[in-house]
């Protein structure tokens, strides 16, 4: 699963992207409360004209749906 790029941001801030992709690989969130989560921020983006808000909730809903993803059990 391919996710959107991250907004730009200034190179002092970058640790937070980091720190993000950090907490998604370690969470103890099920699949099914990161899709849930992935909804609520696509949700949010849908209802704002804000277009930096709108496109780090797309890029962090890609995100949770690939944690999501790999939570998945095996079929």
């Amino acid at each position: 699963m391919s996710a959107d790029r991250w907004p730009e941001l200034r190179d002092e801030d970058r640790w937070l992207i980091a720190a993000m992709e950090q907490r998604l690989r370690s969470t103890t969130q099920s699949s099914e409360q990161l899709m849930a989560r992935a909804r609520e921020l696509r949700e949010e983006a849908d209802s704002t004209n804000i277009v930096g808000v709108r496109d780090s909730c797309f890029a962090l809903a890609d995100r949770y749906e690939a944690a999501a993803a790999t939570r998945l059990p095996a079929r």
